[in-house]
């Protein structure tokens, strides 16, 4: 009995020893084998970098070719060369803008890639580019996708000009070096003239880099960031824990800050703005721009949910965002009515504001329905918002639906009907979603707007809100919780 339990003691311990070395040996083999890319910048005059990817392992590869209103991405790909696992070069055929196809194994692809900026201002902060001064790398369109599915990990070196520093919210693992988890999510900025500033709020490390030139102080803008994040922790009640970044870019030449393009990637807010204003005029605009872009690192890049649901991200988070200018001082009530009002005459222009509820204008808004998605969107949390404080007394807002959200999602859920349930449970609310969301409809604002003692006055393209001259008691109270002051 003793030798049998003996024998089956050891024959256990042998099998754990197995399966413990062939584990050690398949992820020493992964490590071994991690994708490496090396990024060279060839000439930042000419915007050209060069590329490098090895031990992808593929026969087959596809550049991306759109980003949102963005066509043609792909034709900035050039000099593709694939070489084998022994070094030994690999005849490629181009199908398409992009497309790459081989009849062997490739474990080592290069490229060029010229980076010149977009036409459009508007979209220098959604795609990579260079100019002698900065340079944008969005490893989302620098990579391809392979035949078993798109890059994740890889081990990222850089290779800059003399003088050049990068930046990212990605620690480096050595200098000009990153071990990337989600490379649809990498943005790094490199310049010669960079500046990061660093500094703890709870538990998130903001890190804001810029360059040289500006008309404000670094300490002035790490003062809007830090205030906003902070505000957005208590709004939401969700810590980001770990590193994020504000990388913020000068548009070349003359402009102003009334002209401005931005993105949030992943733990990523990219801001290109015009740098000629003075201090106030600048800051002005940084506060109120950032009161939005900032929001994004929660909503939609901290929530697990999937579909369009662009309507209530950018939508209802700009009118989120002025909410949070409001409290902070950063607008007046005036400018908050007048926004209102511009907005709904933005709306009104469009041809497809009663064809076309938010969620199919969700759908298509990277083909006509772009301006409808952040107009009826915005108008949209407005009436909402207004909604939820009449029918709780002023004890409950908008706001409060962004903390029950964070509360609610747990995994990849479909996003509109996350978010519509956390709408439609206040009380009262409980057709809010179907009759405003999901249903096509023209929003008459100054009908809807006249409960809460607003008036809207129209003449031709444009429109004027104001307070009423006659207000109830309880109008009074719901406006001065908004920040009317008479």
């Amino acid at each position: 009995m003793h030798f049998l339990v003996l024998r089956v003691f050891h024959s256990r311990n042998l099998r754990l020893s197995l399966a413990l070395g062939l584990l050690f040996f398949w992820v020493s083999r992964a490590q071994a084998q991690t994708t490496q890319v090396h990024l060279s910048v060839l000439s930042p005059s000419a915007a050209k970098v060069k590329i490098e990817i090895t031990g992808a392992g593929s026969r087959a590869w596809s550049f991306p070719n759109t980003f949102g209103r963005m066509i043609g991405l792909a034709e900035r790909i050039e000099d593709v060369e694939g070489r084998d696992s022994q070094g030994r070069d690999v005849q490629l055929r181009k199908l398409a803008p992009g497309e790459f196809r081989s009849g062997e194994l490739i474990d080592r692809i290069s490229y060029e890639v010229t980076l010149r900026p977009p036409p459009a201002q508007g979209d220098t902060s959604h795609v990579s580019w260079m100019t002698n001064e900065y340079g944008l790398f969005m490893l989302g369109d620098l990579l391809p996708r392979f035949e078993n599915g798109p890059l994740r990990e890889i081990d990222l070196t850089f290779d800059l000009p003399p003088g050049w520093s990068i930046a990212s919210s990605s620690e480096p693992a050595e200098k000009d070096r990153y071990q990337v988890s989600r490379t649809d999510k990498a943005v790094f900025l490199s310049s010669p003239s960079l500046r990061e500033q660093r500094k703890r709020v709870g538990t998130t490390d903001v890190s804001v880099v810029s360059g040289n030139g500006w008309g404000f102080k670094d300490r002035d803008l790490m003062g809007i960031v830090t205030k906003l994040i902070g505000e957005y922790v208590m709004t939401t009640r969700r810590p980001l824990p770990g590193k994020v970044s504000l990388l913020v870019i000068p548009f070349s030449g003359r402009v102003g800050p009334d002209r401005w393009s931005a993105d949030t990637r992943g733990r990523s807010v990219v801001l290109v703005m015009g740098k000629e204003g003075s201090r106030g005029a600048l800051l002005s605009r940084l506060r109120v721009v950032l009161a939005h872009e900032l929001f994004h690192l929660w909503v939609p890049n901290a929530l697990a949910l999937e579909g369009d649901y662009d309507w209530f991200f950018e939508g209802f988070t700009l009118y989120q965002a002025m909410l949070t200018a409001l409290r902070l001082h950063y607008i007046s009530f005036n400018d908050y009515l007048d926004t209102i009002a511009r907005v709904y005459d933005s709306y009104r222009s469009s041809a497809e504001r009663d064809k076309l509820s938010l969620i199919e204008a969700s759908e298509r808004r990277w083909t006509t329905s772009a301006s409808l998605v952040y107009d009826k969107g915005m108008l949209v949390a407005l009436l909402y918002d207004l909604r939820v404080r009449r029918a709780s007394g002023n004890r409950r807002t908008l706001t409060d639906v962004y903390s029950g959200l964070f509360g609610e999602v747990t995994s990849n859920q479909e996003a509109s009907d996350v978010v519509i349930s956390v709408l439609n449970s206040q009380p009262g609310m409980n057709k809010f979603g179907r009759d405003y969301i999901q249903t096509a409809g023209q929003i008459n604002l100054a009908q809807e707007l006249e409960p809460y003692g607003l008036d809207v006055e129209t003449t031709g393209s444009i429109s004027e809100v104001t307070v009423s001259r006659i207000i109830s008691s309880e109008q009074r109270q719901l406006l001065k919780a908004l920040g009317y002051k008479k």
